[in-house]
Parts: structure tokens; sequence; C-alpha cells
């Protein structure tokens, strides 16, 4: 029995929980991929796998092995990848969590030029905005907006994108216009709320000197960015959301309108983390230098957006939304 063969199958079959999928993915039968595990199965001593006739799951030593099976073949991996990366260009599968607005508006119309530099990689793109366990889940990297809480990751800032405080007309018409942050009262936001407290953030409002910090009230309220700014869209409340693709669109469009324009609220940092290690593997630390490359585009495409209204164009997306 190969063992690294055997480990790959396992690993594939617990991903996919379907012996069948695992074995298409891998391109080899799958009464092969069946008698692997059960060979790898037999030389552990242990049963790996609940199998049903509809779904595989992990058993308790099997989610034990597969997290230790991960580890191992991305080190090895990892090996392969830095004895090589002088004369080899970088290769393997890439595993990425980006937010979800990043990865459909500003990674996604450009990932045919990464793809093309690198043809080696695979790419598996997750578009999240949740706390992950990079080594547990076996993620190479990811990219998220706001301060870094997890002192053992990597930091790489990226950059600021502007947060703007608006509203769609339809909410202006029924609460009328709003003149100041101290005229907020019987107002409402959409309030985008922590993932990690499950609380809403704050409100902030700066001009020079002056500040201020509001716990507004909500009739609703979301932790997930495209639902707020749907909220918004419908007339909800209004919002503070960074000056993404998808919201420059609306202001351009006409379906939001800036609110206190002349206040601003503390830009988002976006920042890409990863692992430490001590030799970053080729296959990350491009996609790194990629990403840093395109996303620092996009957030200056936003500055200069805001400094001239309707000047700078958004970053190309292939869909157009409309919620």
């Amino acid at each position: 029995m190969n063992r690294l063969e055997a480990m790959e199958v396992f690993i594939r079959v617990a991903e996919t929980g379907s012996f069948t999928e695992a074995a298409r993915q891998l391109g080899v039968p799958k009464a092969s991929a069946t008698t692997r595990v059960q060979a790898l199965e037999a030389r552990l001593g242990v049963k790996l796998l609940h199998r049903t006739t509809r779904r595989v799951s992990l058993t308790t030593e099997g989610a034990h092995y597969l997290e230790e099976c991960t580890r191992l073949l991305r080190e090895l991996e990892d090996l392969e990848g830095t004895l090589g990366q002088e004369t080899a260009s970088a290769k393997g599968r890439l595993r990425v969590d980006v937010p979800t607005s990043v990865g459909r508006y500003v990674l996604a119309p450009r990932v045919e030029d990464f793809l093309a530099r690198y043809p080696g990689i695979t790419l598996e793109l997750g578009c999240t905005d949740r706390v992950v366990d990079l080594v547990a889940e076996g993620i190479d990297c990811v990219v998220r907006g706001g301060e870094v809480h997890d002192p053992g990751l990597v930091a790489r800032k990226l950059g600021e994108l502007p947060v703007l405080t608006c509203a769609a007309p339809s909410y202006l018409r029924r609460h009328g216009p709003v003149r100041s942050p101290e005229a907020l009262e019987g107002h409402v936001f959409v309030n985008f709320l922590s993932r990690r407290t499950g609380k809403p953030f704050e409100v902030d409002f700066q001009r020079g000197e002056e500040s201020h910090v509001l716990h507004l009230p909500h009739r609703v309220a979301t932790n997930d960015a495209s639902i707020a700014l749907a909220l918004g869209l419908a007339g909800q409340g209004l919002l503070q959301v960074p000056a993404s693709v998808p919201v420059r669109q609306f202001l351009e469009s006409g379906q939001l309108v800036r609110v206190l324009p002349d206040w601003s609220a503390p830009p988002l940092p976006f920042f890409v983390l990863y692992a430490p290690t001590r030799r970053l593997p080729l296959r990350v630390r491009v996609f790194v230098d990629w990403a840093t490359e395109v996303i620092r585009e996009e957030l200056a495409q936003a500055q200069a957006f805001l400094a001239h209204p309707g000047a700078a164009a958004p970053t190309p997306s292939p869909v157009v939304v409309r919620v």
C-alpha cells in the first residue's frame, strides 16, 4: 500500500463525504478509493469513517487523523516546493479565504492573470467573513477587513478602505434629511453585528477635532455585509459601509445617497494573514504578492472615487448586482 496515496484518498473522502466524489476528483475507480481507505484503517487498527448508504462521516479517531494527515501532506508539499522553487514555478493546491465582496468584485475578475502566471497552482477560493483556524482547516491565507485579533498570525497590511454613511432615497423621504450627527434622533441604522461578540459596532463620525461615537438604535441588524447593504437599499435604515465596488455602483446609480459627506468614519483596514513559518511556501508567497497588488489598486480606486465622484470607474465586475 502506498501510504501517501491512501492518505490523499482519505482526505478527499472526508472533505467530500463521498467515496464516489472523491474517486471522481482524484481520477481513480471508486473500488480503488475504497480499497485504499480500508487498507489504511487495517494498518492503523482503527475505524476512520462511519459508512451508511447515504453518507460518510468521520469517527473521532478519523477526525484526529484527518487533521494530522492534512498537516503532514502540506508540510511535505511545502518541503518539495521549497527545495525546487529556485528552478521550478510555484505549484500545488492553494486554499484562500476572502470576504465575499473582495472575492467577487476584486479577485475573481482578475484571477485569470494569476492562474496564467502560475499554471501549476490549483486555487480554492472560499468567500466568507468568519473567523477561521488556518492550521486546523488547512487554509493557506485569508484576507480580512478590520483589526487583527490573532497575534499568532503574520499580518501584512494592504491599506484602508474609506467608510461612508449613506441611505436609500426611500428612507430619506420617510425620515427626512440628516443635517448633523447630533440631529440623528428619530433615525435608525442598519447596524452591523460583530462576529466575535455578537454586539453592534459603534457608529463613528469625525470632522477635524470633532468626534461623535454613537450607539444608535436599529429595527434590523446583521453580521453579513451583503445583507446589510441589501437592507440599506430596501430603506431599512442608515448605513455606515466601506466604499466597496457595489457601494460605489449604487451611489453612481442613485440607489444610495451619501449622508453627512462632511463627516468621515474611521477607514476599514485590510490585511492578508497567514500562519508563521520559517519559510513561506512559494505558492502562498506568490498569491500574497499578487493579491496585495490587486487589492491595493482597488483601495486606490476607492480613494479616487471619493476625491472625484463619478470620475473614477469602479473595478470591472462579472455581474452588476441589483438588489
